[in-house]
């Protein structure tokens, strides 16, 4: 991913900061759109897709909390920018989901700095999963299931018909296709991924289909979708269970016509990707209750895998393990090992959420551990079916409590800044705020 395809929205009603911001942004090579009142950027972040926004406090016709509580900030990272800086706006702004603030005055370099930082989180996310099939088998396919799906990747990675991924949430689907993506033919061209449960059918919709300029309100520029930025690679729509019925025909056609048109368009653009779809839902029951559509749902299933749940697969758990501890050690700059008992501890719970619970609780665990430790099962906190959460669990978490507290002290509650001190990311912050109900 390049500066170019991250793209920043600016709102504030002083002309002269508006215009030298965004001067200085592109020539950090980010794309960049601007607005001067409270309505437009709104109606900018309802009806496009922004990987980071900044927003004046006071907007003239509306303050930046107000455009806050009108859209959904879980979609885009918001930073509150103002000279009328508190703590308890601060506070106030951060427990609707901004997820950091900026007093003015500042330096442009200011703004430089946490819009890199958010560039290098979302990279950094998906380098994350951006995993070679050699590595990942060496460390994740160790047990029957696991394996038998992985033999099939590997039988239908050069083939064009298309794949439907099952299982679970963070059963690993979005690897799966990366690794398909990634050793097959069309490996030298995209692989671009969207979730559809993430964003709301209206900006689903120009998402996947792109727009021409004045297509609708705000659309100030044309824009390619998802579909049209695959190109000849792979398209991953993660979650398509979610996606809206309405939504659902405009997909199937492209499916069955090989063509699409932009939003506002009327030229034809040639589909020649490679669709892999993934989701966590029934989908025959959701068929059968006129929620999704059958057509598109013998579309997708060329090839049909099931990705097994954690729960199911206890070699590969252990082998995940220690692959976390030893990632988190060396990212928090520790020595820490993990015990035999804490490992049978782990394999005797269920994990709900699969690997990505099993990645937020280690990571926790190697937090919260002194250097040169062993963890034991009393260091992760999770209920077990042989042992209660330990007596300890509650003493841990006020110990986390009491470390982001200070933390966002230090810093004047500059998330950014605190979450750097913390050595975590922001989004991890914001969880934790939330979870421990900091104000």
């Amino acid at each position: 991913m390049d500066k170019k395809d991250f793209r920043i929205l600016l709102a504030d009603d002083e002309t002269g900061l508006l215009e030298g911001l965004s001067i200085t942004l592109k020539l950090e090579g980010y794309s960049v759109d601007t607005v001067a009142c409270g309505k437009d950027a709104v109606c900018a972040l309802g009806k496009n897709w922004y990987d980071l926004a900044f927003l004046d406090l006071k907007l003239g016709d509306m303050d930046g909390i107000e455009v806050v509580k009108s859209i959904q900030p879980a979609i885009t990272p918001i930073v509150i920018m103002t000279a009328y800086a508190s703590v308890e706006s601060a506070v106030s702004s951060m427990k609707m989901g901004v997820l950091d603030y900026i007093q003015k005055p500042f330096d442009n370099s200011d703004i430089i700095s946490i819009a890199d930082r958010f560039f290098d989180e979302k990279l950094d996310k998906a380098a994350d999963v951006e995993l070679s099939s050699e590595k990942f088998s060496r460390i994740i396919f160790k047990s029957k299931k696991s394996i038998e799906a992985y033999k099939t990747v590997d039988k239908v990675k050069n083939c064009d018909i298309p794949v439907l991924l099952l299982g679970e949430s963070g059963t690993g689907k979005e690897v799966f296709a990366r690794i398909m993506h990634e050793n097959c033919e069309r490996k030298d061209e995209p692989f671009v991924g969207i979730n559809c449960s993430a964003i709301p059918a209206e900006l689903l919709e120009s998402e996947l289909f792109g727009h021409e300029k004045g297509a609708f309100s705000g659309a100030a520029a044309e824009k390619p979708g998802k579909i049209e930025s695959a190109g000849g690679g792979t398209l991953f729509l993660d979650e398509i269970g979610d996606m809206d019925f309405k939504l659902q025909s405009k997909l199937l056609r492209v499916l069955e016509e090989k063509t699409f048109e932009r939003i506002g368009g009327l030229k034809p653009i040639l589909f020649n990707a490679r669709i892999i779809a993934s989701t966590n839902r029934d989908i025959k029951k959701m068929i059968n209750e006129k929620e999704f559509r059958s057509d598109l749902y013998f579309r997708l299933r060329g090839i049909e895998i099931e990705l097994p749940p954690l729960r199911e697969r206890p070699e590969d758990l252990e082998a995940l393990i220690h692959q976390f501890v030893a990632r988190f050690s060396e990212s928090y700059k520790k020595n820490v090992s993990v015990s035999s008992e804490a490992v049978a501890a782990l394999k005797d719970y269920s994990w709900p959420g699969n690997i990505r619970e099993l990645r937020n609780v280690v990571e926790t665990a190697v937090l919260l551990a002194e250097d040169h430790s062993l963890l034991l099962s009393d260091h992760f906190r999770l209920e077990t079916k042989k042992t209660a959460v330990s007596e300890d669990a509650g003493h841990i978490d006020e110990m986390e409590k009491d470390f982001i507290i200070k933390a966002l002290e230090n810093n004047r509650f500059n998330r950014t800044l605190a979450a750097k001190e913390l050595n975590i990311s922001r989004k991890t912050l914001y969880n934790k705020i939330k979870k421990y109900s900091i104000e």
